[in-house]
């Protein structure tokens, strides 16, 4: 090989490293979305809004279609950060359900907009989501466009903890996010990757709800002293423009495909999105025409093409059952909400930072293990690895004398939640050194003395070993808080 090749051939495999895919953005398994839905309780009025909806015309097109123009950019630590800009001014930007206007996201150099190659959106005639994953922070702005070197013009920023499982009502009663019905997009969506690794399992599935949408004159609405109202149910916190009636189907819905359904007549990746949505169901997140909402192959390792998969599988593919509304029933995810969209957002909900673990040994002797972190609820949760190790009042600080060794990643969480530290793995600390003060020789008791009728002993002079001091101590290092033990 000669000397030139061989860097070239270095760098195109550097390339390709940095080109690898990410897996999709997930929330907790105890979040709504994971949750099994395949035994939930039908709607009272399920069979009454699958009819209301069908003669609406049923899904936009009037078919079950895949949109695969979402890109779900995954951007490294210290990536370029652009400064949000309100569109289509400072007064129409959706405050305060979204992150304030001046508000930094970042976007790597390599980020595309919705149906975009790069930051350049026509964002007067479209959504033009950007949708960005920084650590456990998902950012999803909508209508965005680039905006001079450092701006980007966006109606509403949202900003998820993907660390965390949120209340019903996600950010805020009446809050919109950069879907309508107040919902993530991104954790909400499929890709190519995550279908191929569920078909590598037998009867595999996605593990999470999957996002829909419909024409806004197909959902639910009320009009109340001559004012149309959009209506909402949970897993929503907002309706957007609803104009159907209110009959139909409200935002937030979850519906699930039924269980006879023929999904072995389906190609293998068809059948790993059908069982889905009989066990995760479907959730309606937004107006418009293509029901269903797919990850491009951007960024992916595996494509649609290479998994059979098209735009019109769920009308074509298998001519003899189409995927029809009347396949779904509507779940009772609880009552309608009127929409006033007046936002309550609420508040930001902080846990332990700056953890630290450090371990303490000597010798062959078992270690002390100490944690101090800042922060979080009156009371904490300490976890090693997956395993709960205890609930403390948080001092700040905590030793672990039964520690299991270095290879153990600890986390602190507020009580009874997912709000947590980052994982972090003990670091063995400066060996202890224990020391032994020598023992003074032994000497022959002095011989007694007489002072009248009274015999004592003679005084032997105490050796000198330092005040306060006994021998085997060595000087260990002091918690940065008071511990409970």
């Amino acid at each position: 090989m000669t000397p030139l090749r061989w860097p070239l051939m270095l760098l195109s495999l550097a390339l390709a490293a940095d080109a690898r895919a990410e897996p999709p953005p997930r929330f907790p398994p105890q979040a709504v979305w994971h949750q099994d839905i395949s035994d939930a309780a039908v709607h009272p009025q399920s069979a009454s809004m699958i009819d209301t909806w069908v003669g609406l015309g049923g899904f936009g097109f009037g078919r079950m279609q895949i949109d695969f123009s979402f890109h779900i950019v995954h951007a490294p630590a210290g990536a370029p950060t652009r400064t949000i800009v309100g569109y289509p001014s400072a007064d129409e930007y959706y405050a305060p359900d979204c992150e304030p206007i001046g508000t930094p996201m970042p976007v790597p150099l390599d980020a595309a907009i919705e149906g975009q190659d790069g930051l350049s959106c026509a964002n007067a005639n479209g959504d033009c989501h950007l949708l960005v994953v920084q650590g456990d922070r998902l950012f999803e702005a909508y209508r965005a466009n680039a905006s001079g070197s450092g701006g980007l013009q966006a109606q509403c920023l949202a900003v998820w903890k993907l660390e965390q499982v949120y209340p019903a009502d996600n950010r805020g009663e009446h809050c919109t996010s950069a879907d309508a019905a107040g919902f993530p997009i991104a954790p909400l969506l499929f890709n190519a990757d995550e279908v191929h690794a569920a078909m590598q399992v037998a009867n595999g599935d996605l593990g999470h709800a999957i996002r829909f949408i419909l024409p806004n004159p197909r959902m639910a609405s009320t009009v109340v002293s001559g004012k149309r109202y959009g209506q909402y149910v949970r897993p929503a916190s907002h309706a957007g423009g609803p104009t159907g009636p209110v009959g139909a189907v409200p935002y937030g819905s979850r519906l699930r495909l039924r269980a006879d359904f023929p999904v072995n007549l389906y190609p293998p990746a068809a059948r790993v999105i059908l069982r889905t949505m009989q066990r995760y169901g479907i959730v309606l997140s937004d107006g418009g025409n293509v029901a269903l909402t797919a990850e491009s192959d951007r960024y992916t390792d595996h494509t649609w093409a290479s998994l059979g998969i098209g735009s019109r599988l769920f009308d074509q593919a298998v001519p003899a059952a189409p995927v029809r509304p009347q396949d779904f029933v509507v779940l009772d995810t609880g009552p309608r909400i009127l929409e006033t969209w007046e936002c309550e957002r609420n508040p930001e909900t902080n846990g332990p930072t700056g953890l630290q673990a450090r371990l303490f040994k000597a010798g062959s002797r078992p270690g002390i293990l100490w944690l101090n972190w800042n922060g979080g609820t009156s009371r904490v949760d300490i976890y090693r690895g997956a395993s709960f190790i205890g609930n403390v009042s948080n001092k700040g600080a905590w030793r672990d004398k039964s520690q299991a060794g270095l290879t153990a990643a600890y986390r602190v969480c507020n009580e009874d939640s997912t709000i947590c530290s980052e994982a972090v793995t003990p670091v063995l600390q400066q060996p202890i050194v224990y020391t032994t003060t020598p023992k003074p020789p032994k000497t022959a008791t002095p011989p007694a003395t007489t002072s009248g009728d009274a015999v004592r002993p003679a005084a032997t002079p105490a050796a000198d070993t330092g005040k306060n001091k006994r021998p085997g101590t060595a000087t260990r290092p002091r918690p940065q808080a008071s511990l409970d033990p």
